[in-house]
């Protein structure tokens, strides 16, 4: 019998070990996080955010103006990691992705961090000859805004069908 509850305490301890170190292990998330607060992220993004990104880049970019440039710059990685900080706290917690699936997600990322990475390149002075030889950015940039854009509204089109149909 001894060697019965001494198995059975050894297997409790175990148990217990288990548990803990599961939980010192487990991810914590700002108490901010929360399905609702996420959502508004996510729809502060696709509405007001890019229609002030489109203003940006199809009315305002002006390559000789470095702090619109930077500004810019600084808006896409604020909501970049805004964005990440709610994927992950989703994922985490069992919801979804942010933007409706792991691919979409992905691909939205890549193109905030490609615009991004092509504003910064601009900023910093990398020359973009048209046919007459003149520094012309705006059509590298605009082409990388049109491939967020589009991306962001095939989100906001599947956000909208899963309103109507609940």
């Amino acid at each position: 019998m001894d060697s019965l509850s001494s198995t059975i305490q050894r297997a409790f301890w175990l148990l217990c070990l288990l548990l803990a170190s599961s939980v010192s292990n487990a991810k914590t998330h700002p108490s901010y996080l929360t399905e609702k607060y996420c959502d508004s992220v996510v729809e502060q993004f696709v509405d007001s955010g890019m229609r002030s990104l489109g203003k940006y880049v199809n009315e305002h970019f002006n390559p000789e103006y470095k702090g619109g440039i930077r500004n810019t710059i600084h808006f896409l990685e604020q909501r970049s990691a805004w964005l990440k900080e709610c994927n992950d706290y989703l994922l985490d917690t069992g919801q979804t992705y942010v933007f409706y699936s792991d691919g979409n997600t992905r691909k939205i990322f890549a193109a905030i961090d490609a615009l991004a990475k092509e504003l910064q390149l601009v900023r910093q002075g990398v020359e973009y000859p048209d046919d007459a030889g003149n520094n012309n950015p705006a059509p590298f940039i605009k082409e990388h805004y049109e491939t967020l854009a589009n991306l962001v509204d095939q989100h906001h089109t599947r956000m909208l069908m899963k309103k109507q149909f609940q």
